[in-house]
């Protein structure tokens, strides 16, 4: 057996050696690659420290021996195991041919781990001789490399993972022409693309046409120019199947290969948008309704102390029409006073209509027959500039409603109708079943249509575009409230230059029994000299009834309250008729009327009110001889009241 070599060649011949033999034992044993010299039995002759350190075992333990015997176990990339005879040193004695770059794991000599070696072996030849004599084998510690690729191997595969498995859409484009160059999973869902679709077209306007909006893009761009990123971009994007979804979008430029790339991120906010915008709708309803309620509120209140105002003119102003002869000039007067006072009654009736205080009186409608009359009507008044067209549908169900109310509501919607058409159009009126359970009719013009901005407001009270003088700004509302009582649904389309079109749906009913009605309360007796009861707080009230009824010839006896007026009875009153305002402070008509009717069950009660409500209704509905007189009510009302 041969010597071992250390790297000074100890035991060789001085004079052999020479200067070239020095420098070549001083490179072989500094070399950081492992070196080791196999003679053609597979004997290790010689090995530098780099090999003693990498293999774990000093020169003495190696030498003589073949890689054969030693104490470790090799396997290969794949972690199988390699056999002795496969090492490249021995496959290169076997072979006569190099080895390179064979990557072998060596179990034993690191502590607690593998180290991984590089590895080529390369035969030596004496000349003529076929059979290598001697096998020079380098190797290197690749073991931090191997780790560092199997982390970044394992990142990669994280990060491809996570990459794949974001619900949110994420893709790379090359900055200067947008090409694709990765897409996710995430990408395909939200836009409906695959991505062999996508990758290597651009997302520039023009190709895929993703971008519903070029400024969009145009703002991306914009803000990776200037700062790198871009962060909460709303954008809207077009699906492959033509649908537009809302993106919340992220962007930032990257590095990919030394070429500038956005990496784009975005997340599908097509349905939060969607509850924002249903949830701003509720907020305006909401809204809407708070107003109409104040609105009610206030109408109520000022119902009452309009109408004893109102009540006190046109009683009086009634009163003094039968004492002033035909063609007087003071007739005249007293007439236009009672028209100016029922026209404010009526005002008032239409501001509680409004505010939905007064009770629909319901019955079974045919709401094509009101449509009709409202036709008729229209097309006496409005001439020949305005053409009507009635498309009605021949079986139309019948809805639960109040017939006035509609009338009303119909009649302002082609009053509105017609003045938008002051160069003429022709104005239809439709009708048909929806379904089963809803009837609708559209009143539809050709006139100037309405703004957005005008849209939104139409049926806010007190809203309108008119010129002073021309309107109140309750139409609409009025139709909108009316409709709502009537459990319906209102819709108004309108656009400049396209005429306005008003949908209102209503709840269609079946054939129902007639509502029977209460029998009418008996009536004062017709004779003169009654002696009345006046229960009402209002000094304007009391002075012009009671002067109304004088004139009639009637005594009156005079309560400010209802707690008084029971006094008087419970003192020994005895009167032939009551008149009882229902809205006083305390008791009020509500608490009055039933300790009144049992004070005096048979005496004939007027409950006068300028509010009729259900309160109203019910006292009528639950105590006999009791009769409504709405206010303002003139002198002839009142006696026909009394003597009817």
């Amino acid at each position: 057996m041969e010597t071992p070599i250390r790297a000074e060649l100890t035991g060789a011949p001085p004079d052999a050696l020479g200067e070239p033999l020095e420098l070549y034992r001083l490179l072989f044993q500094t070399a950081p690659q492992g070196m080791v010299i196999q003679g053609a039995d597979g004997a290790v002759l010689a090995a530098n420290a780099a090999a003693e350190r990498f293999l774990g075992l000093s020169l003495e333990q190696m030498a003589g021996r073949a890689a054969l015997d030693f104490p470790w176990a090799c396997i290969r990339e794949d972690g199988s195991p390699c056999l002795r005879e496969a090492l490249p040193g021995m496959e290169a004695l076997v072979t006569g041919r190099r080895v390179e770059n064979v990557v072998l794991g060596v179990a034993n000599p690191r502590p607690g781990g593998t180290t991984w070696l590089e590895v080529s072996a390369i035969p030596l030849f004496r000349a003529g001789e076929p059979s290598p004599f001697r096998v020079f084998s380098t190797f290197q510690d690749i073991t931090e490399r191997r780790e560092a690729e199997d982390a970044l191997r394992t990142s990669e595969e994280k990060f491809a993972l996570a990459f794949n498995a974001s619900p949110d859409s994420i893709n790379i484009n090359r900055l200067e022409d947008g090409v694709y160059i990765a897409v996710n999973d995430g990408f395909s869902r939200i836009t409906g693309y695959a991505s062999e679709e996508v990758l290597g077209r651009s997302s520039l306007p023009g190709d895929l046409g993703l971008w519903v909006d070029p400024e969009d893009r145009a703002r991306l761009q914009e803000g990776l120019e200037r700062e790198g990123m871009v962060q909460s971009l709303e954008a809207s994007f077009r699906r492959k199947d033509g649908t537009v979804v809302i993106g919340l979008m992220s962007a930032s430029l990257i590095q990919i290969q030394g070429q500038p790339c956005i990496l784009s991120l975005a997340r599908d906010i097509t349905e939060r948008k969607q509850a924002e915008s249903e949830r701003r709708q509720l907020e305006d309803q909401l809204r809407h309704a708070q107003k109409m309620e104040s609105l009610g509120s206030l109408a109520g209140g000022v119902a009452h102390d309009m109408n004893n105002v109102l009540g006190a003119i046109l009683g009086l102003a009634s009163a003094n029409l039968e004492a002033m002869p035909a063609g007087s000039q003071a007739r005249g007067a007293f007439e236009t006073i009672a028209s100016a006072a029922v026209r404010g009654g009526k005002l008032v009736k239409s501001l509680l209509t409004l505010a939905r205080q007064s009770p629909a009186e319901e019955r079974d409608l045919d709401l094509n027959t009101v449509l009709r009359e409202e036709t008729g009507l229209l097309e006496r008044t409005t001439f020949a500039r305005v053409r009507f067209e009635l498309d009605l549908c021949p079986g139309l169900r019948p809805i639960r409603g109040d017939a006035s109310a509609l009338n009303l509501a119909f009649m302002n919607l082609c009053v509105n109708a017609v003045d938008a058409m002051a160069g003429g159009g022709t104005l239809t009126l439709r009708s048909r079943n929806l379904d089963d359970d809803w009837v609708e009719v559209m009143v539809e013009d050709t006139g100037c249509g309405m703004a957005r901005a005008v849209l939104e407001r139409a049926v806010d009270p007190f809203f309108t575009t008119k010129p002073v003088g021309k309107g109140t700004g309750l139409g609409l509302a009025m139709v909108y409230s009316t409709v709502k009582a009537h459990r319906g649904q209102l819709e108004i389309q309108s656009e400049p230059g396209r005429g306005t079109r008003v949908r209102a749906r209503f709840p269609a009913c079946g054939p129902a029994a007639e509502v029977p009605q209460p029998a009418a309360a008996p009536q004062a007796s017709a004779q003169a000299g009654l002696k009345v009861l006046l229960v009402d707080d209002d000094e304007l009230i009391q002075s012009t009834v009671q002067s109304i009824l004088e004139i009639l010839g009637h005594a009156v006896t005079m309560a400010p309250s209802g707690e008084e007026a029971l006094r008087e009875l419970e003192a020994g009153l005895c009167p032939d008729v009551v008149i009882l305002d229902m809205n006083m402070p305390g008791l009020g008509g509500t608490g009055t009327l039933p300790r009144l009717r049992a004070l005096r069950p048979e005496v004939p009660v007027l409950l006068a009110t300028g509010r009729v409500d259900q309160a109203a209704l019910d006292l009528v509905r639950l105590h006999p001889k009791v009769t409504l007189l709405p206010k303002p009510f003139t002198m002839g009302e009142l006696k026909q009241h009394l003597e009817g």
